[in-house]
């Protein structure tokens, strides 16, 4: 065997072990990527070594009094015994309150025989958050006089007042007491620590280098998820890119940066940005998590309880002018943290349904995260549980950085997913074209071959239908010009006979009735195979007259009196005595329904109605006692050449009605057929009077 026939076995397995590397590749940098982020935001602070300061309520010891109605001055703070005020053994951490607090302590001394050059041993007190609206430290003076100086500093202190710092820096004196005065519509906590100089200088170094990291970041990723939405136009990118837009703006608000780049700006400004920006936060925040998971999808509850917390905030906005801001705050504290939540919910269970996909793993996993840290910061914002090591807000936007980044990687690499299913799902449809054009092209050979045939098949049909309407054609006027003579001279002598009879009266009579019936019928047909062929033309049209309506009337019950086998019933009271139409076309229409009662119904009595049922409308009725037609019948009575199920029963070419509908729709009416009260069958014939009628009419007939 050779030596490539002997190493061939092993391919597979070295293939499949390239698989499955190149497949923890894309994790792997994703992990070490977010490390390394990690590191960079964080290691500046957190890392140990050098000088550190001491910590007020931890390395320095600190009490706290609170003044609930703000009445309390220096003065009174100074008269106080120590056992008014509170030990703190932490920072202060109170959440949104209205009380005012103030803080007892005492600066560090110099060591005993320390050589240090006084500005290296300067004291600093540096205090955060820098969104606290009011700080006033109280320290005595130096002259000896026993007079305490007063320094302000906060986010609604002109910035020419305070250092041009984002924290609240104080210079303070060697192993003096100092008292400092917290005021603030947002959460009451303070963190101060007291500085060397030179340890104060590395601490900002470093803090500073990392918050300018992080700012770095996050606006990198704004543009970059911005530039994929202008680019792509998907919405779940236009969302990402304005919840990363929303953190970065409220971060640097919160962090106190608009007052180091906008010194001359209100002072005011920077409190207003703050709480503006805690309020509208969780709307972003919401339309982000919505158009990732839940819009459009089966989580149609979680998605619309997405919208109300992100919506709620916003409806605490008035509490800012109206001076209720400490009251309502917390909604907008706790709305990210109970989205986050709800998100991480949709997450896990979209994991543990669908396949375990790298999708599905990076959209749970911070989530989670995000929503434990969000519970912990909202807690610590509230005043629940001690400040953590790290300033809240650094935390908790540290926390939404690192969720926007895997969050954009989990949307990208679900991108890609897609592009790869799209590519090969084009690889498929590209050979499966290709199968199917040769298939395409066979059949349209043999549709052309069909059409072809079909084509001529057409030709010989119209040819014969052309043949046949010119045969109809001559037909109906054979019967025009055949029958209608004789049938007018049968008429004439049965009229004369029933006027003039002889001796023997009532056969006379009997017999002339049953001429006269025949001879209807007869022009009954012949009028009703003529209106056939020329209901159909386009140019046919009504002539309107105003006429009695009894002549109509009259001219169809005669047919009702004639017959033997029924009797005939008027109502015609409710009938005007005029109406405008077609009286020959009306008075063929009335005369095939009557026609057909006579014919059909069983021996009793007919009932022949006229009445208007609205302004500008006749209903002209038929009803007879039965047999009555089935619902499912009724309607089809009306097609051309339709004769029922009694075909043998009685005689007709199956066009009276067909007739009558036509008529009735030239007229701007219709005919139904009903059931009668008397348990037969009612045919009622609508129409409309004048202009209205020629109008409808005409619509209805050309449809």
């Amino acid at each position: 065997m050779t030596p490539g026939h002997a190493m061939a076995p092993g391919l597979p397995a070295a293939s499949a072990r390239r698989g499955r590397l190149g497949r923890l590749l894309l994790p792997g940098w994703f992990v070490l990527s977010l490390g390394l982020v990690a590191l960079a935001i964080l290691g500046p602070s957190l890392w140990p070594g050098g000088a550190r300061g001491l910590q007020l309520g931890l390395g320095i010891p600190l009490q706290a009094l609170a003044d609930p109605g703000g009445t309390l001055a220096l003065a009174d703070v100074l008269a106080l015994p120590d056992a008014a005020f509170t030990r703190l053994d932490a920072p202060l951490s109170q959440g949104y309150t209205r009380d005012i607090y103030w803080l007892k302590a005492t600066a560090p001394a110099a060591a005993p025989g320390d050589a240090t050059p006084a500005p290296a041993r300067r004291l600093w007190l540096s205090i955060l958050p820098s969104y606290l609206d009011s700080v006033t430290l109280y320290q005595p003076g130096g002259d000896g006089s026993g007079h305490w100086q007063a320094q302000r500093s906060g986010d609604t202190v002109p910035m020419a007042q305070r250092l041009r710092v984002r924290q609240l820096m104080f210079p303070l004196r060697e192993g003096q007491p100092f008292i400092l005065r917290v005021q603030t519509t947002s959460p009451m906590q303070l963190d101060a620590t007291v500085w060397r100089s030179p340890a104060l200088l590395a601490h900002l170094s470093g803090v500073e280098w990392a918050s300018g990291v992080h700012q770095g970041i996050n606006f990198a990723l704004v543009l970059l998820v911005a530039g994929a939405a202008l680019f792509l136009r998907l919405r779940s990118l236009w969302a990402l890119a304005a919840g990363a837009t929303a953190t970065l703006v409220h971060g640097a608000l919160d962090r106190g940066y608009l007052q180091v780049w906008l010194p001359g700006a209100p002072p005011l400004w920077g409190d207003l940005a703050v709480k503006l920006g805690t309020l509208m936060l969780p709307i972003a925040l919401s339309w982000q998590f919505r158009a990732l998971l839940t819009q459009g999808s089966r989580w149609r509850r979680t998605d619309r309880a997405l919208l109300a917390l992100g919506v709620a905030p916003l409806l605490c906005l008035p509490s800012i002018p109206l001076g209720r801001y400490e009251d309502w705050a917390w909604i907008g504290v706790a709305a990210p943290w109970a989205i986050s939540a709800l998100f991480a919910v949709v997450a896990w269970s979209n994991l543990l349904r669908e396949r375990c996909s790298m999708v599905n793993v990076l959209m749970a996993g911070p989530s989670t995260l995000y929503g434990v840290m969000g519970l912990y910061v909202t807690a610590a914002y509230t005043g629940l549980v001690q400040l953590p090591p790290i300033e809240t807000s650094v935390l908790w936007q540290l926390n939404t950085l690192l969720v926007n980044i895997v969050v954009t990687v989990a949307l990208g690499a679900g991108l890609y997913q897609r592009f790869g299913d799209a590519m090969r799902r084009q690889a498929h449809l590209y050979a499966r074209l290709a199968k199917s054009e040769h298939a395409l092209e066979e059949r349209v050979r043999q549709r052309t071959a069909e059409l072809q045939q079909t084509q001529n098949a057409l030709h010989a049909a119209l040819h014969g239908e052309r043949a046949l309407r010119q045969e109809q054609r001559q037909f109906f006027a054979m019967i025009n010009h055949e029958f209608r003579t004789p049938l007018a001279v049968v008429d004439s002598a049965a009229t004369e006979q029933q006027a003039f009879p002889g001796p023997e009266t009532a056969p006379q009579v009997e017999r002339a009735a049953q001429i006269r019936r025949a001879c209807r019928r007869l022009m009954a047909l012949v009028d009703n195979c003529l209106l056939s062929d020329r209901l159909d033309a386009q140019a046919f049209k009504p002539q309107w007259r105003d006429v009695p309506l009894a002549d109509i009337v009259d001219a169809a019950a005669e047919l009702v009196q004639w017959s033997r086998r029924h009797h005939l019933r008027l109502d015609t009271a409710r009938a005007p005595a005029w109406w405008t139409c077609d009286p020959a076309l009306v008075r063929i229409a009335l005369s095939n329904l009557v026609d057909n009662a006579v014919k059909h119904a069983q021996p009793g009595e007919i009932v022949l109605s006229a009445h208007s049922p609205a302004p500008g409308l006749l209903a002209l009725a038929v009803s007879d006692q039965g047999p009555g037609l089935p619902p499912e019948a009724a309607q089809h009575l009306f097609a051309r050449y339709e004769r029922g199920a009694r075909t043998g029963q009685a005689s007709g070419y199956g066009l009276g009605l067909w007739v009558a509908r036509r008529i009735a729709q030239l007229h701007g009416g219709d005919v139904q057929a009903t059931a009668s009260a008397q348990g037969g069958t009612c045919f009622t014939l609508t129409l409309a009077s004048g202009g209205a009628a020629a109008s409808a009419g005409c619509s209805s007939f050309n449809s």
